[in-house]
């Protein structure tokens, strides 16, 4: 059986008969008898209704069932004779594309700043095509894309992209990768299709800025967006027909987020510096604020951080926040990009850090780690906005959560560069106590600072307070710092600290002895114990911390030796001693017993009483040293009588040096009033260059 070349058209429910939008040709085909009509199509359509066409197609796309009518005449031929004619009126049910309702993109780019303004964009986008009967083939197509507005995001949106596809193929049943190229505009260049006119409040800047804002704080933290893609007749060589109905291609499209998820990749806080005060739980913070934020893999277009705003707590590292900072406006930056990592910085400026009341103790703690330990970790946890601009605008994003932690160098309880003691002056006396002025070198090898303001401590030699010391204003700097400390030597305070009634005040004086024994000698081996107490500080943040504060500081060394020479005289077995004050108050000697030697050998000993001698001469004053040139506080004593151990070897030694000079070593015992205060005190002297005479 032969079945003619026919003309047939296709219509849509609800029109007449006389009425259809398109019409095709079917070409002449063969069929067997028995077998059921079925007409093998490969042809163009006809479109007679442009209107009923543009219907259809919108319907197609859009609806998951769709009616058609096919109707015409079909005319059979069996053999040569015989004919018939039909006519085909038939309704056909088929799938329609659903509105393409599972679309994806699957990829994208941003690699850098378009020519013609904005971002350049690239990616492929996976659609599904969910109907069995329908597959759609075209030649190029341009995409918009849209994001909602925020008044009526219903039905206006914002066109913020455009995208070029070189060919869109849609096989019935199966999923089909689209690969796009285009322009992510700039904000100047988004058209807002607005179907009702409206009045938003938006605090944070243009409608514009906020929405561009929200996409891409989601999209560098991870998290999805969703978009609308709609397809645009832009072809001019598509009929109208087919460009009115392709308006209808409406996605709605999954934006990925980056794969990246911590944005924040760092966070670091630099040369620091706390001003403490009165306050009982807070201080005022200065210093750097650095990050390093880590952009998603496929943004490498120029981005530049123009200010931030961090809403940030101090906390210990997995434990709660302790501590706020008062960021209470944004701060400008700087940024340096280096590839898909952003390095910025900003400076804090007496910012008000504030500490939970229930968190106190653990910031004490914090307080008394940055002392003692070299290195210390500290959390930094909250969000931050950040105003930002690049080839799509300038607009602000965030807030971008973070929680990280940071390692902050330490003070090491500055035992790597033990405090040195350069300078000690007496200033003031009394019968009972020295106020003496010291200059303490502290290194800081941390980049923290704090103003600290006054502070005492107690001074300790050998286990015994021998002393207090007050620093005004103290401003601790990282690096070097030279301080200048008033203290009051006084072993008095000892017992009085400790409100023992059974304390012995023999132990703290015999201490204070020492200490000055070992100065005047020069001996800068013997470490002074510097203490904090309870009431080191009237800051009440700085108690916890004071009430443990210890560091240990060598003597300072003297500019010239107590006792510069000596000279002997044989015959009339005395000597003369030149000495030189370190300090700067009068010395006056009253006392003194002491013995030469020669290599451990016995020379002669000495021993004067000026108090109680009546043959004796007057009390050697050694006048004070205001270190203004070599002479200061030099005197030449009087001769003294001396025993010489005539039958030592040493003394054979110092007979053999006559006229000439010997090394003696030298231990002296000597009572001395230092300013007012009288007080006992033992020299001890090596190698002191002795002049030996013969005369009277």
């Amino acid at each position: 059986m032969t079945i003619e070349p026919t003309t047939l058209t296709l219509s849509i429910p609800a029109t007449d008969d006389g009425i259809h939008m398109a019409e095709f040709e079917v070409e002449k085909q063969q069929m067997q008898l028995g077998d059921i009509l079925q007409l093998d199509l490969s042809t163009y359509a006809l479109v007679t209704n442009t209107t009923l066409m543009a219907d259809f197609f919108g319907r197609t796309l859009q609806q998951s069932k769709m009616d058609i009518i096919i109707r015409g005449p079909i005319v059979t031929r069996l053999g040569s004779l015989w004919n018939m004619k039909l006519r085909i009126n038939r309704l056909v049910t088929m799938d329609g594309l659903k509105g393409v309702q599972d679309a994806t993109l699957v990829s994208m780019e941003l690699p850098g700043d378009h020519p013609l303004g904005g971002i350049i964009m690239s990616g492929v986008a996976r659609i599904n095509n969910p109907s069995k009967a329908v597959s759609m083939q075209m030649g190029p197509v341009t995409f918009g894309i849209y994001l909602p507005s925020k008044a009526h995001p219903e039905v206006d949106f914002y066109k913020i992209a455009e995208v070029y596809s070189p060919g869109l193929q849609l096989e019935a049943g199966k999923s089909s990768d689209i690969a796009m190229s285009g322009r992510l505009f700039h904000l100047d260049d988004w058209t807002l299709e607005e179907k009702r006119s409206s009045i938003v409040d938006l605090r944070s800047g243009s409608e514009k800025q906020l929405i561009l804002g929200e996409l891409l704080s989601r999209f560098i933290q991870g998290d999805n967006s969703t978009i609308q893609v709609r397809a645009l007749s832009k072809d001019p060589d598509l009929p109208p027909w087919l460009s009115e109905a392709f308006k209808s291609i409406v996605l709605e499209m999954v934006f990925p987020g980056s794969p990246t998820k911590d944005f924040i990749r760092s966070l670091d806080m630099e040369q620091l510096e706390f001003g403490f005060s009165d306050d009982k739980r807070s201080a005022l913070l200065s210093g750097g604020l650095s990050s390093v934020l880590q952009l998603p893999p496929n943004v490498t277009f120029p981005i530049q951080v123009l200010k931030m705003k961090p809403a940030a707590w101090i906390k210990t590292p997995g434990g709660s926040n302790m501590a706020s900072l008062g960021i209470l406006e944004f701060l400008p930056t700087e940024s340096r990009q280096v590839g898909t990592t952003l390095e910025v910085r900003l400076d804090m400026d007496n910012i008000l850090l504030e500490v939970d009341q229930d968190r106190l103790p653990e910031f004490y703690q914090f307080l008394n780690s940055s002392f003692t330990e070299e290195w210390i970790d500290l959390g930094i946890a909250g969000d931050a906005r950040a105003v930002v601009e690049c080839g799509l605008g300038m607009f602000e994003i965030g807030p971008i959560l973070f929680d990280v932690v940071t390692s902050q160098r330490g003070l090491g309880g500055l035992v790597s560069v033990p405090p040195l003691l350069e300078k000690l002056d007496v200033v003031d006396s009394t019968e009972q106590s020295l106020t003496v002025k010291v200059e303490l070198v502290v290194w800081n090898p941390s980049n923290i600072s704090a103003t600290l303001g006054d502070l005492s401590f107690l001074w300790s030699y050998d286990g015994y307070l021998i002393g207090m010391a007050t620093v005004a204003d103290l401003h601790l700097q990282a690096g070097n710092n030279t301080i200048e400390c008033v203290g009051m030597m006084d072993p008095s305070i000892d017992c009085a600290r400790k409100r023992d009634p059974n304390c012995e005040p023999g132990f703290a004086r015999n201490a204070s002895r020492e200490f000055i024994s070992h100065y005047i000698s020069g001996d800068n081996t013997t470490a002074i114990e510097i203490l904090g107490y309870s009431g080191s500080t009237k800051i009440p943040l700085l108690q916890p911390m004071m009430s443990s504060f210890s560091i240990s500081s060598a003597l300072p060394e003297i500019d010239q030796d107590f006792l510069i020479s000596a000279t002997l005289y044989l015959l009339s077995h005395t000597l003369v001693l030149e000495l030189q004050n370190p300090l700067d108050t009068v010395i006056t000697v009253l006392y003194v017993n002491g013995t030469a030697s020669y290599k451990d050998e016995p020379l002669g000993h000495f021993l004067v009483d000026f108090e109680r001698d009546i043959a004796s001469p007057k009390p050697i004053l050694i006048p004070a040293n205001d270190h203004q040139n070599e002479t200061s506080g030099y005197v030449k004593t009087p001769r003294l009588p001396v025993t010489f151990d005539l039958s030592s070897v040493g003394y054979e030694a110092l007979k053999k040096a006559l006229g000439g000079s010997l090394e003696v070593d030298v231990v002296c015992h000597i009572k001395a009033k230092v300013g007012s205060m009288l007080m006992w005190v033992d020299f001890v002297k090596d190698g002191v260059n002795a002049n030996v005479r013969k005369g009277f």
